[in-house]
């Protein structure tokens, strides 16, 4: 990956600390992430321009990405009494 499609030569990728690839290989999927945002941001607003007002998509409809199930397993926000049990937890140890 670090060679072929981020474009990394041969010899930075091996100077990389496992750290730093690790940034630089974050930082490419998350960009490629957002185009693949965008794509579909643009694909749903072409089909709703020749779509009747009430029959528009969302561009989560028009297609999944592996990002949508992320942003809806979103932990809830937790209490103050479990935030103070969590405290107590950690001071302890």
């Amino acid at each position: 990956m670090a060679v072929g499609e981020i474009g990394l030569s041969l010899i930075d990728f091996y100077r990389l600390t496992y750290n730093e690839y690790h940034y630089v290989a974050k930082a490419y999927m998350g960009k490629d992430e957002r185009e693949w945002l965008r794509t579909r941001m643009l694909a749903s607003l072409l089909i709703n321009v020749q779509m009747p007002k009430d029959k528009h998509i969302t561009p989560e409809q028009l297609f999944a990405l592996p990002s949508d199930k992320l942003i809806t397993k979103k932990k809830p926000t937790p209490t103050r009494e479990e935030f103070d049990r969590a405290v107590a937890k950690y001071r302890k140890e």
